[in-house]
């Protein structure tokens, strides 16, 4: 790879761990999501850093788990729905968008969940 994009990776891959990491603490923004991304940018660039976030107790699993099988867990599924519906209601109180705004993101997240949903879930042997 060359330097430059491999800086690029590693500063995306940064930004995607931050917000990750913010996740953690609040709780309507995720954190797996952001890390699988990070971990896509630094298996190009960085992969000790990959390594950090496979290797964290919490989140590693459910990031490994879909980097390399495509799974979510049904808990995982649950717990995005969950967090996209309040971000929609969150985002309807605060801010009063119009009706073709509301719609757009509604049906945006639909599809998502609908994605979502139809991944594979983890085998037993798999879940920890």
């Amino acid at each position: 790879m060359h330097p430059v994009s491999r800086a690029w990776m590693q500063i995306a891959g940064w930004g995607l761990f931050i917000l990750g990491a913010v996740g953690i603490v609040l709780p309507l923004l995720p954190t797996t999501i952001f890390w699988i991304g990070a971990v896509w940018c630094w298996s190009r660039s960085a992969p000790h850093l990959t390594k950090r976030i496979l290797a964290h107790p919490r989140f590693g699993q459910p990031v490994y788990l879909f980097i390399t099988y495509g799974e979510i867990s049904r808990m995982g599924k649950w717990m995005a729905v969950l967090g996209m519906s309040l971000g929609f209601a969150i985002f309807q109180l605060i801010g009063s968008p119009g009706w073709q705004l509301s719609l757009a993101v509604l049906l945006l997240l639909t599809l998502v969940a609908i994605w979502l949903w139809q991944r594979p879930e983890p085998t037993l042997s798999r879940q920890g």
